[in-house]
């Protein structure tokens, strides 16, 4: 099975959800590889938020040249079913500049209230091919985002 997560995506993802709770006074709780999601928040020992974490190396400024935000159609189905079955809301950190920079955050339920359609994903520079890299996805605009910092 092809490594989908390096060690430093790993720490990256640590180092955003380290930034976000520092904000927020919210405990972080790691879930298992392979999870759905990648953590749980906790506020005073209640969970309170699911937390799916994208990393980008590059700043949102350079990004944003190449259009809108992309997300898979498979993620976002996982996470909204987390947040019903759960009864949390559910988000995606997007953590740029190698998770140094800009954190900003989108709540599931935007998409789900835009319904937006699934799309062919674009090829990516890295093309792995994999099964995953030929999944639908979902593109959203910038302006869903809430900056966190």
């Amino acid at each position: 099975m092809p490594i989908l997560q390096t060690e430093l995506d790993a720490q990256l993802e640590l180092r955003a959800i380290t930034r976000l709770c520092e904000i927020y006074d919210y405990q972080p709780i790691k879930l298992p590889d392979l999870s759905a999601i990648d953590y749980l928040i906790a506020s005073e020992g209640k969970i309170v938020a699911g937390i799916e974490i994208k990393t980008r190396k590059e700043s949102p400024e350079q990004i944003q040249q190449y259009g809108n935000l992309i997300l898979k159609w498979r993620k976002y189905q996982e996470l909204h079913s987390i947040s019903e079955l759960m009864q949390i809301p559910t988000y995606v950190l997007f953590a740029f500049n190698n998770a140094e920079g800009q954190l900003s955050i989108l709540n599931i339920e935007t998409l789900h209230k835009t319904q937006p359609q699934p799309q062919d994903p674009p090829r990516r520079k890295s093309y792995r091919g994999l099964a995953c890299d030929e999944e639908p996805v979902i593109y959203f605009d910038w302006g869903l985002l809430v900056n966190l910092d």
